[in-house]
C-alpha cells in the first residue's frame, strides 16, 4: 500500500468556541487561535516548525 503526500493539512475537526476560532498563520486552515490553549499555528504547521528547529 502506498502513502500520498499532500502539502496541504488535513482539516480539523473544531473542538474548540467560534469565537476562538481564527486563521493559521502559516496556512489559513481555521484553528483554536484565541483564548486559553490557542496559537497562531494549526498543529500540523506547529508541528513543521519545530522539526524544522530541531535540525538547526
Amino acid at each position: 500500500m502506498s502513502e500520498q503526500t499532500t502539502t496541504k493539512p488535513r482539516p480539523q475537526v473544531a473542538t474548540w468556541a467560534p469565537s476562538q476560532t481564527g486563521p493559521c498563520t502559516r496556512c489559513h486552515t481555521s484553528t483554536c487561535r484565541y483564548g486559553v490553549g490557542g496559537n497562531p499555528l494549526c498543529t500540523a504547521c506547529r508541528q513543521a516548525r519545530q522539526e524544522q528547529f530541531a535540525r538547526t
